[in-house]
């Protein structure tokens, strides 16, 4: 069971409804960490220009942000 739902695609404004859509696409579904982010938009909006700052070619190799998403999800218990 889960601490925190985070928001539903009812509650969300445009932006998020297009950042949810772009996570939808690339992942299949909204992660919870999205939805949890989703709370603030201030939030939502600084961890998505994070993600496409780092997801930019060229920025890290590719081997060491795979590792480094490895072991993230080690360190967190992330089941996907």
């Amino acid at each position: 069971m889960q601490r925190s739902e985070g928001v539903q695609n009812d509650q969300v404004g445009l932006i998020t409804r297009i950042l949810f859509w772009f996570a939808e696409r690339r992942l299949g579904k909204v992660p919870v960490g999205a939805r949890i982010r989703a709370l603030d938009p201030k939030v939502l909006r600084h961890a998505a220009r994070l993600d496409l700052y780092s997801a930019s070619p060229g920025a890290v190799p590719l081997h060491l942000k795979e590792l480094a998403q490895l072991k993230t999800a080690l360190m967190v218990g992330c089941p996907f």
